[in-house]
């Protein structure tokens, strides 16, 4: 259930995958009339979501949320919100509307019952979800050995969004409180796409697809399940 497409360089990357998403989601909405897309934060995208941002695509039935968000105003830098304002949110795609994952709520806990309204009523089944991973092997913010992992992985779980307190470490920083796709969320989507750059992601990867522990590397529920293909766009 994994295909890989793997580049030369980045900007063939970036090129290939903007064209194979555009593509996607003017069928999503040929299809449907509307549809959902769900972004990811992070640096690695950027490029992708400037690219997407030019696409005369009908933006006013496409419908933008994140697979996950840091439980931090949208005015703090590391917001995904935020990012997601001033990288796809721009040209073209200022017509799209954003659900916002962060809520007033004081915790990711309180809030996540209002968020899982909001995402309930999106139009699905999502057409793209992008993902990342981080080199502890989480995706969205499924960490290893969170509390709410295990909820937020389990199969019988119907909720599209759970709460996570990930344990603090290099890659989560100082922001631990999260909210993200479960399992079952990030199920609801068409195509899941896994975007990795440099060689240390792809080892990660690699490691990840072998056998081990789901708790110990995240990514690996997405990689075993055999529900909707997971596609890994790669590049140095």
């Amino acid at each position: 259930m994994v295909k890989e497409f793997l580049f030369e360089d980045r900007a063939s990357l970036f090129a290939a995958l903007a064209s194979d998403c555009r593509r996607h989601l003017a069928k999503a909405l040929t299809d449907r009339g509307a549809t959902t897309f769900m972004v990811s934060g992070g640096s690695t995208p950027a490029p992708l979501y400037e690219a997407l941002s030019l696409s005369d695509l009908d933006w006013d039935n496409i419908n933008v949320a994140l697979v996950d968000e840091r439980w931090v105003d949208k005015e703090h830098s590391a917001s995904n919100e935020a990012l997601i304002y001033r990288s796809l949110l721009i040209n073209n795609a200022a017509k799209a509307s954003f659900v916002s994952m962060k809520t007033a709520a004081k915790s990711a806990v309180e809030g996540c019952t209002e968020t899982e309204v909001l995402y309930q009523a999106l139009p699905k089944p999502f057409a793209i979800s992008i993902l990342g991973m981080g080199n502890d092997g989480h995706t969205a913010s499924l960490f290893p050995h969170a509390d709410g992992l295990d909820e937020a992985l389990a199969e019988n779980n119907r909720q599209l969004t759970a709460a996570i307190m990930a344990k603090e470490s290099e890659v989560t920083g100082p922001n631990t409180e999260r909210l993200t796709l479960t399992l079952n969320g990030l199920l609801q989507s068409e195509r899941l796409i896994i975007l990795l750059t440099g060689e240390e992601k792809l080892a990660v990867f690699r490691q990840a697809m072998a056998e081990g522990p789901v708790e110990d590397m995240p990514v690996r529920a997405l990689l075993r399940q055999n529900k909707v293909p997971v596609e890994l766009y790669w590049a140095p």
